[in-house]
């Protein structure tokens, strides 16, 4: 049983008849009290659909971030001894760290907390230039 999409009239919506000022004087009041409410029911609509819009789409500023990439080697000999061992191993590491720079005329006091870097990446990949047949795969993905 389907019933019909009626648009139900809120009790504010209602108006009183021009008779019943006559008989009630007070109904002038409460026609200005509608009339307020009303106004006050537009700005809360307003106003919810301003919050939505600032949850819903953060501000975006433009700024610099400074991403730093180092290599730390270990037992890298010029001629490479043959050993069993895993802690003569030649190895080496890549290190990518990044952080944002303050806009200029920021006062130090006033400066936001730092975020990791990771919360401004959403992936990365690395390609290593580097002998396939040697090393295998060349790149690498976070």
């Amino acid at each position: 049983m389907a019933t019909p999409n009626i648009k139900r009239k809120r009790l504010i919506d209602k108006s009183l008849p021009p008779k019943i000022e006559s008989y009630i004087p007070e109904s002038r009041l409460f026609m200005q009290l509608q009339a307020l409410e009303r106004k006050l029911d537009t700005k809360i609509v307003r106003k919810r659909l301003e919050v939505q819009e600032a949850l819903g789409k953060p501000v975006y500023k433009k700024r610099v971030l400074r991403v730093f990439v180092s290599n730390l080697a270990a037992n890298q000999d010029s001629h490479p001894v043959v050993t069993n061992s895993e802690a003569d191993a030649p190895s080496w590491t890549l290190r990518i760290e990044g952080r944002l720079l303050d806009p200029p005329g920021v006062p130090p006091k006033t400066r936001a907390p730092p975020h990791k870097f990771s919360e401004f990446l959403n992936a990365m990949t690395v390609e290593l230039d580097r002998s396939t047949e040697l090393y295998g795969e060349n790149t690498v993905q976070w």
